[in-house]
């Protein structure tokens, strides 16, 4: 268990540090970005999460599961890093041949140069899945973290050197013609520099495709690329579709507040860089469900800390990440996208059942009854209740797949979670959370205080179990 939390640790500053620097980056962008203008940064980044979901194809996970045995994993990575190698390109000679059409289709017909940049960055993005699979696998922690640190701060410097510094005229020469496409043009930048980074992995590939393994691994891959797409949906149906329903403004506006929300995001994406490969690694022990339900649990208390944390400080945060009060309109999504974070964070943790069980086809039946849930109430109630309802969907979305993948699970590889303990904190933050918003309108004192309250009664609650972990040291 220490092992993994420090190896969590350094993939969380591999996972959250770009991801931080890209928020702050949101300072610079809302202050030269108009809300209408935010709208197409915020409809294109949701349109290319789907390209990069069906590009990758749900080879990661089918990487750590069939290198498990450690005999076959070379064929297992030199298989998979051709198909994403070939599906990519694919992919970009489609794009580029039919640039036009596809800009027409999605309201871009005057800028088609945006549509090519996503194609590039999708394609050299999909390139680093395998290399940076590979450093997951072999415990590699510090090299995997540099690389992706790396690509933010050059991502950050290039972006930052645009808007301040690098004159217009020859901004307007490299094809930069409105100020929103220069977070593009610094990503695409950025996507080629981590390309370069990982050449010294991919010159590991030798020229070997198994055609064998490669069908047990789509077999096992499909479902999960299904369920991605389904997260996908989930995650920013709602940022993709509201540009073509409600005011440019009020969109922007929502993408811009929604980054706040991120901070919760950031803690679960660096959670699930390194708990994905310790689930696989431990299946096979005789404690492995005493474990899963450990995890599960201290990732339940302490991110459920974390969100009341982020809500305590939306008074600041909003100055730091969201500095033009035009934004503001749509604060109130904030709380309600945390939590929702949160929801789906623990669904993670109980998706576990159906991963070390091989039944990833019944993960994507719970993921699409949450993507069907978002994409049916979005189009219904979008255009008559506005962006609010998106952020209460989004959270429906996730408690529902939370509690039907407890329910399955429970049934075909039970698990003995604390429920109970579970539950209660969760009602708890919800409390509340309630009371800072609506009672005390996110007073920074009043916001703070209640978390310190919960935080006590956690750390009373679980005193035994952190006096064990201070004990160990």
């Amino acid at each position: 268990m220490k092992k993994l939390l420090n190896e969590t640790i350094i993939y969380g500053i591999g996972a959250i540090m770009p991801r931080i620097i890209v928020v702050l980056l949101n300072y610079l962008f809302i202050k030269n970005i108009n809300n209408s203008d935010f709208a197409i940064f915020t409809n294109l980044y949701a349109l290319i999460s789907f390209i990069n979901i069906v590009l990758s194809f749900g080879f990661e996970t089918a990487y750590f599961r069939f290198s498990s045995d450690k005999n076959n994993e070379q064929k297992v990575f030199n298989t998979s890093f051709w198909f994403l190698a070939g599906l990519s390109t694919i992919f970009l000679i489609l794009v580029l041949l039919f640039n036009q059409p596809i800009a027409n289709l999605f309201g871009y017909s005057n800028t088609p140069e945006f549509i090519r940049w996503f194609a590039w960055i999708a394609f050299f993005d999909n390139l680093l899945v395998i290399p940076l699979a590979w450093f997951r696998f072999h415990n590699k922690p510090i090299k995997y973290t540099a690389i992706r640190v790396t690509q933010a701060v050059f991502q950050t410097i290039f972006a930052i050197a645009l808007f301040l510094y690098v004159p217009q005229e020859f901004s307007l020469k490299l094809g930069l013609k409105e100020k929103v496409s220069y977070p593009f043009y610094s990503n695409l930048a950025a996507s080629f520099l981590g390309f370069l980074l990982v050449l010294p992995i991919i010159l590991k590939v030798k020229f070997q495709f198994s055609k064998d393994l490669f069908l047990q691994m789509i077999k096992y891959s499909w479902p999960i690329m299904i369920a991605g797409l389904a997260f996908m949906f989930n995650e920013n149906f709602d940022k993709f579709i509201q540009k073509f329903i409600i005011d440019d403004a009020d969109a922007g506006a929502y993408g811009g507040c929604y980054k706040m929300a991120v901070l919760m995001t950031l803690f679960v994406t660096a959670y699930r860089m390194g708990i994905e490969p310790f689930f696989f690694k431990q299946m096979q022990s005789e404690n492995a469900k005493v474990t899963y339900a450990k995890v599960t649990e201290y990732f339940s208390f302490f991110a459920s800390a974390v969100s009341l944390g982020i809500i305590a400080n939306v008074s600041w945060l909003k100055l730091l990440l969201v500095p033009n009060s035009s934004y503001w309109i749509a604060l109130n999504i904030v709380p309600i996208i945390v939590i929702a974070n949160l929801f789906f964070g623990i669904y993670y943790n109980l998706s576990t059942w159906y991963k070390v069980t091989d039944r990833t086809r019944i993960g994507t039946y719970i993921s699409w009854t949450g993507a069907i849930i978002t994409i049916v109430l979005n189009l219904v109630l979008l255009r008559q209740y506005g962006f609010m309802i998106s952020a209460w969907v989004t959270l429906l979305a996730y408690f529902i797949m939370m509690i039907t993948s407890y329910l399955l699970g429970q049934k075909y590889y039970p698990i003995p979670y604390r429920i109970n303990k579970i539950a209660f904190f969760i009602g708890l933050l919800i409390l509340f959370s309630f009371i800072t918003v609506f009672f005390f309108d996110y007073n920074f004192w009043m916001g703070n205080l209640l978390f310190l309250v919960y935080s006590g009664i956690l750390i009373y609650s679980e005193k035994e179990m952190f006096l064990s972990k201070i004990g160990k040291k």
